[in-house]
Parts: structure tokens; C-alpha cells; sequence
């Protein structure tokens, strides 16, 4: 880490600060360059490599040739300096991802998780981050922060997870907490649609949109949004639980009170109950139900899947109306499968005068992973470089390397 907070001027932390920002998002860089970047005196510009290289967060890359003149050092973030673990704790999976402090992927591992529940998610999730530091040959105190993406909302307070039906058995535990000791860093933990719409906008479809939403389509339904590239997180961070949208189903029946009632309706579980009502087979899946619909010979599936489109899309327009998102990602395992989008768009202009621009997660399933290591890089980043009297994001690179 960057010398004592207490011992190292604020100013110096600021310039520091404005020295990485650089390095991080434009590469190899010479000292005259940076100091023309960063408006550092060249002074000030030679005590910050100095503090960053006996640091071993930058390192010598070379010399520029061919040039009247001398020749000028170039400086590059060492990516061994520092490492972070993305990881996405999901109903049906578990997936992790290592980086360097620059962004590169190192290793990645995945395991299902569908018959695991409670504090035994936790601990295969602490099996595989161990697993996973030793595929990319890294040493475990090198890694500084992990990130968890994970469905429902973490109260910050108690570290007690909150409206998460589909992950049983972490209602009553802090998971902040037990995920910190399993993975042996400080952990954040993001909602894992929130945690998509990061991983959008950072490397996916969305790069460079400040307004955006990411519509998760799967086994429970979700939103994350971003507005001037910020989180929009609501007060106790439940912003963008729309499967409580009184839309679809009957918003006090019993199951809309625990799931919501857009989630009873278009969820996976209820992308089947429909198809079944209407007389189709019982043992398809939600993705079989929308393949047989794109062949269109079951009438069952021709049916429930318009059904899902035009409830889907009546959301949309509640979202849009709100938030006016320049577009608005659809992922989730439903929300990826062929003909989805199509079908939404199609309906679109039916309940919708204004047009909505809808486009499919180019990220797919790793989505909620990609974001939740972009997480952990910009809080890494920020740890070891902002001041702590004036706390101040750093951008994140701005692509994945590699």
C-alpha cells in the first residue's frame, strides 16, 4: 500500500492518485508525459515514481529512441503488484474470476451450486477462491479484495442478506462477514444485477452509456441502473427489485408477497406454470418452452412465450417511464435465449408511443462476474491510491486486457 496516510501529505496522495489514474487507463507512460497529463512540476512528478516504485506498483518499461534529445524512461503499472478475486454466488452456479491490479484475467473456475444451501454456499465459494489463487499461481496475500455478486440485497448494518428467495439458508447469517473469513481478503458485496449493469457499461454493450439499465430475465427477476454512470441504489439499497412490480400476477396472492408479483409471472417458475396451464408438457424447461415457440407448432408455447413477451414489455415501459435509460440491457438465462428481445421489441410499440432502445447482454452469464471484478479493481484501486481524507473513485481501466 501507498506509505502511511498519516505520514504522507494529502497532496501527495492526490498527485499519486492522478499519477495511476493515468498509467492505469492509458498504459506505458514517460515521466515528461505524465507530468504534461497531470500538471505535476517535474519534482513532484520524480518523488511520486520514486514513492510508487519502491512501492512496487510501477515499473520501468523501457526508453523512448529514435528522437532528437535524451532518452525518456517509460513507466508501467506492475500487474504483480496487487491481485482481486470477481466472484457471483448464484442460485444455479458459482463462478469466480482472478485479475491483476491492471485487469487481466488470470485464472477462472466455475462449480454449480443448485443443491448447495445456506453456509455451505459460502464455503464452496471459499474451496474455489482457494482453488482458484493457486490455478493462477499467485500467492494469497497478494490478493487484496474480492467482490461477490449475489441476488437480493445485503443490509449494511447486519451484513444479513435480505430479499433473496432463491438462495435459502443466508436469511440469518452475516455474509459479509463469513465470506471475508472464507476468502481471506476484505470482501464487498453487490447486488448481482447491479453488479451486471457495472460489467455492461465497464467491458459489454454498454460502454460509455451513463444511462442504463440491465433487465435480468431468469430464475427471479431483475434491475440494475445506472444514472450519470452512478449506481442507483435506493435508501436501503433495494433500489431495483422490480419483480415486486404489481404487474403480471396478482400482487397480494401469497406468492407475489414473497417472490413479487412480475417475478410469479415472467420468473422461470412462472414461464412454466403458464405453459402448463395452457395444457403444455410438464417436464420442459423455461428454455425449452421458447424453443418449441420459435418452431411454432406448440400452441402452448407459441402462447405462454407472447404472454411473457407482453409482460415484459408493459415492465419496460414502467422502468423507462421512471428512469428514461438510453438503453436498456436484457440478460439472465431467460433474457439471453434466442428470440427473447425480438419478441419484447415486438410488443413494444403496442403499449409505448416513445421508442425504447432494447438490446440483449453482449456478456451473457458473465455479466454479474464481469462487473463484480471491476468492483473489486476500483475498490483495490481505491484503497491503495486515493487519499483517505478525500476519498475519491479512480477510474477503472477502461477494458479487460488480454
Amino acid at each position: 500500500m501507498i506509505p502511511d496516510d498519516t505520514a504522507t501529505p494529502v497532496l501527495r496522495q492526490i498527485s499519486v492518485r492522478a499519477v495511476m489514474d493515468v498509467l492505469l487507463n492509458s498504459g506505458a507512460t514517460s515521466r515528461a508525459a505524465l507530468a504534461k497529463i497531470t500538471g505535476l512540476s517535474k519534482q513532484t512528478m520524480s518523488e511520486v515514481i520514486r514513492v510508487l516504485e519502491s512501492g512496487g506498483f510501477v515499473r520501468v518499461k523501457g526508453v523512448t529512441s529514435g528522437k532528437v534529445g535524451r532518452a525518456a524512461v517509460i513507466y508501467e503499472v506492475d500487474p504483480s503488484a496487487g491481485y482481486v478475486i470477481g466472484a457471483e454466488l448464484g442460485a444455479t452456479s458459482l463462478r469466480l474470476s482472478l485479475a491483476n491490479i491492471v485487469g487481466d484475467i488470470i485464472a477462472s473456475v466455475e462449480a454449480p451450486s443448485d443443491e448447495l444451501s445456506g453456509t455451505a454456499l459460502v464455503s464452496a465459494l471459499g474451496r474455489l477462491a482457494a482453488e482458484l489463487v493457486a490455478k493462477g499461481g499467485v500467492e494469497r496475500h497478494k490478493v487484496l479484495v474480492a467482490a461477490v455478486a449475489m441476488p437480493g440485497v445485503v443490509e449494511p448494518d447486519s451484513g444479513r442478506l435480505s430479499l433473496s428467495p432463491n438462495l435459502e439458508g443466508l436469511g440469518d447469517v452475516d455474509v459479509r462477514t463469513l465470506l471475508s473469513a472464507e476468502l481471506g481478503c476484505p470482501v464487498v458485496i453487490e447486488n448481482d444485477i447491479n453488479a451486471a449493469v457495472i460489467g455492461e457499461s465497464w467491458t459489454g454493450c454498454a460502454v460509455g452509456v451513463d444511462e442504463v439499465v440491465f433487465f435480468s430475465l431468469g430464475t427471479g427477476i431483475g434491475l440494475g441502473a445506472l444514472s450519470g454512470g452512478r449506481l442507483i441504489r435506493g435508501a436501503s439499497g433495494a433500489a431495483g427489485e422490480i419483480g415486486f412490480l404489481p404487474i403480471g400476477a396478482d400482487p397480494v396472492a401469497p406468492e407475489s408477497l414473497k417472490r413479487g408479483a412480475l417475478e410469479s409471472a415472467i420468473g422461470r417458475r412462472g414461464i412454466r406454470d403458464r405453459y402448463r396451464g395452457l395444457g403444455g408438457d410438464t417436464g420442459l424447461s423455461a428454455p425449452d418452452i421458447f424453443a418449441a415457440a420459435e418452431v411454432g407448432k406448440d400452441a402452448a408455447a407459441v402462447t405462454a412465450a407472447h404472454d411473457f413477451a407482453s409482460i415484459a414489455a408493459l415492465a419496460m415501459v414502467a422502468v423507462h417511464a421512471l428512469l428514461e435509460p438510453k438503453k436498456i440491457v436484457v440478460g439472465g438465462i431467460v433474457g439471453c435465449l434466442p428470440g427473447v428481445v425480438e419478441r419484447i421489441r415486438g410488443e413494444l410499440p403496442r403499449v409505448c408511443h416513445r421508442p425504447i432502445a432494447v438490446e440483449v447482454s453482449s456478456l451473457g452469464a458473465r455479466a454479474a462476474l464481469t462487473g463484480a471484478v471491476a468492483i473489486a479493481l476500483n475498490q483495490a484501486h481505491n484503497l491503495l491510491f486515493s487519499p483517505a481524507d478525500l476519498p475519491m473513485p479512480l477510474r477503472l481501466p477502461t477494458a479487460l486486457h488480454g
